[in-house]
């Protein structure tokens, strides 16, 4: 009867392992497709624009250093406007924008002041390795690769990880809940500069049939630099290309 126990038992182990390999070895492109499924498939990448609002959090070395509330608008291929402070007062509210390799600072109603060139080829690189852009134009580069990394375990929930190389060798990393398919986390590690680049996702919402995480944190090498928590997301509004021009000056 012993024998017969340890038998069933041994028997019940390999049809273990054998479902764990199964699961690790999902080819790394199918993974990723079960992530933009979960994320809203055609909904989610089809999407041209779209504008979020909530506060952000700042942080230095680790510890708070500011809050306000801001709104963000992003609009395909690589336009971003980004407003902080209240919308009933001008004279506090304070706008960055980015058109493709061009950028503005507009403070209150001073007249708008041209970003430098370090900061704005910045916010293209960063902008380009941004989880939005990447899955929407990066993964059908030709030169892009795929590959499944060891599953971890994260928050008790079993996480699929694939790393992505884009045709400029700049390393990005999706943990993705493999009951979900949602992602947790996205790393990046750029080929111009050592730091590790790290967001992490959750509170997942659906708007407009796009999956959108209402809470968002961003780390640097392992220490939290700002979180960000929305109140609102709509998609695919038609925002004027205008709204990514420098204002005209006074």
């Amino acid at each position: 009867m012993n024998r017969r126990i340890v038998g069933v038992l041994a028997l019940c182990v390999c049809l273990f392992v054998v479902a764990a390999l199964h699961a690790q070895t999902a080819k790394p492109a199918q993974v990723i497709d079960q992530m933009l499924a979960a994320l809203g498939g055609s909904a989610f990448l089809d999407a041209k624009d779209f504008h979020t609002s909530g506060r952000f959090f700042a942080f230095n070395r680790g510890q708070l250093s500011g809050s306000d509330i801001f709104n963000d608008y992003i609009k395909f291929p690589d336009m971003e406007r980004t407003e902080f402070g209240p919308p009933s007062n001008p004279n506090k509210r304070t706008a960055t924008i980015n058109r493709g390799k061009e950028g503005w600072k507009v403070v209150g109603k001073k007249d708008p002041e041209p970003q430098g060139a370090g900061e704005a080829e910045e916010f293209l690189k960063s902008f380009k390795t941004s989880f939005d852009y990447v899955l929407r134009f990066v993964l059908d580069q030709k030169q892009t690769t795929l590959q499944n990394l060891p599953s971890e375990i994260i928050d008790f929930k079993r996480i699929d990880v694939v790393e992505l190389r884009d045709p400029d060798k700049n390393r990005i990393r999706f943990y993705i809940d493999r009951d979900t398919h949602l992602p947790v986390k996205m790393q990046v590690r750029r080929t111009d500069e050592s730091k590790l680049h790290e967001e992490q996702y959750s509170n997942w919402h659906k708007f407009q049939g796009v999956m959108t995480p209402m809470y968002v944190s961003r780390l640097t090498d392992g220490v939290k630099t700002m979180e960000i928590h929305l109140d609102t997301a709509t998609y695919d509004t038609g925002l004027s290309d205008s709204l990514f021009s420098a204002p005209p000056s006074k």
